[in-house]
């Protein structure tokens, strides 16, 4: 039960609060979660020095977090795990500003889309590059900005169609108005009486 609260919460956080303003996350609350919950959660958990892994400010290297993972009384056991932080050491001697999904992935390969090593089930490899979901984003964005443009041309051109209709309906009565004024006056000579003077 621990795992499936830690990987719903670690899911909450990659998708409603991580590289977002706290005012963002606080207005983006997800379903089933309740608006007091959401703010503590942002808050006072998510925002929290020990859930960012902080104690100067900085958040921890790659190496720390993959020590800290797999230590048994503080200190590796496994081969592989002895291994793995050594390679991880080594290229952050050497380039210590390449990012961690790039280090994981020399140290262990291509990460699968469900998994990233080192960080836990709730962490995706599209959560670590960050464009993918923007870029879905941004498409779908771009998708209801193209069809309200389309509705609007749509209401655009029934509105011209209708003002079209009513110039022509106009210039149809200014001409019958026209023609009973002529027609009028017509009337009103032929009418009038003839004097005798």
């Amino acid at each position: 039960m621990n795992e499936l609260w830690n990987k719903w919460r670690g899911y909450l956080h990659a998708t409603y609060v991580k590289n977002k303003p706290i005012v963002h996350a606080l207005k983006n609350i997800p379903k089933g979660v309740k608006k007091k919950e959401c703010e503590w959660l942002v808050k006072e958990h998510f925002r929290s020095e020990s859930f960012q892994g902080r104690k100067d400010g900085n958040p921890p290297n790659l190496a720390t977090i993959f020590f800290e993972t797999r230590k048994k009384d503080n200190m590796l056991v496994e081969p592989e795990a002895i291994e793995k932080h050594a390679q991880i050491e080594e290229i952050l001697k050497v380039e210590p500003s390449l990012p961690s999904t790039e280090i994981v992935e020399k140290c262990c390969g291509p990460q699968t889309r469900s998994h990233v090593f080192a960080f836990g089930g709730g962490v995706k490899a599209k959560d670590m590059r960050g464009g993918t979901s923007s870029k879905n984003e941004l498409l779908s964005q771009l998708r209801s900005t193209q069809e309200e443009n389309k509705s609007l041309n749509e209401k655009n051109k029934s509105l011209n169609d209708r003002l079209s209709t009513l110039e022509d309906k106009m210039k149809e009565i200014r001409k019958m108005q026209e023609f009973f004024v002529a027609h009028q006056s017509h009337n009103l000579h032929m009418k009038s009486p003839v004097s005798t003077e």
